[in-house]
Order: C-alpha cells, then sequence, then structure tokens
C-alpha cells in the first residue's frame, strides 16, 4: 500500500523525468493506480499541477522558438496567429466581418397601439 508522500513522489518523478503534460500520462510511468492517485486526492495538490504547468508553458516556449527560426511559411503563418493582434489574426485568417451601421437619427417614437378596448 502506498501513503500518500510516496504516491507525490513517484508522480512528480514521472513528470520531470518523461517532461508529461497531463495527470492522464502519469499513470503509464507509476507503479499505483490511477484510482490510488485519485483516493489520495492528489489532482489537488499544487506541486502536480505545477509540474505540469511547467512542462507545458516549456513546450510552448521550444515550439514557438522553432516556429520562429523555421523557414517553413506554415509554421510562421501560425506563429504569426498565435502573436497577432486581433486585426492582423482576421488578416490572416481572412475572416473580419464588420457592420458598420450609421443613422442621422439619434431617437425614436415608439406608439403602441391598442386594439383589444373595442
Amino acid at each position: 500500500m502506498y501513503n500518500t508522500e510516496e504516491i507525490k513522489e513517484l508522480s512528480l518523478k514521472a513528470i520531470e523525468e518523461h517532461n508529461l503534460l497531463f495527470i492522464g500520462d502519469i499513470f503509464a510511468y507509476v507503479p499505483f493506480s490511477k484510482a490510488t492517485f485519485y483516493n489520495h486526492k492528489l489532482e489537488d495538490l499544487d506541486d502536480i499541477k505545477s509540474a505540469l504547468h511547467k512542462n507545458r508553458s516549456d513546450m510552448k516556449v521550444k515550439m514557438r522558438k522553432k516556429w520562429y527560426e523555421s523557414d517553413n511559411a506554415t509554421l510562421q503563418i501560425g506563429l504569426m496567429k498565435l502573436i497577432s493582434d486581433d486585426e492582423e489574426a482576421h488578416r490572416l485568417n481572412g475572416t473580419k466581418r464588420e457592420i458598420k451601421h450609421d443613422t442621422k437619427q439619434k431617437s425614436f417614437k415608439v406608439e403602441v397601439i391598442d386594439n383589444t378596448s373595442k
């Protein structure tokens, strides 16, 4: 039987050694079951969440760097979509739809006709 601290340490070791990104990935590299992990409420531990988040962030930075240094136009457009502001992204995607409505009349009158009082 495993104690909580042991499960935590094995999980953190697996996350670090195998560059894991999600909680579900841990169970392929540890000797305990998914149920044991959740029974000990380890999904709520900040240490485990932080380790997974760090791996995801590190991977994003590495990928963006590779995309930036690449001569592949598809990767460069993908990076541009990630780092662009809304206007630039719409121009890249060709998706901007703009509806302009201008009226000189600033107010209007609504008249209610009651046909039920006849």
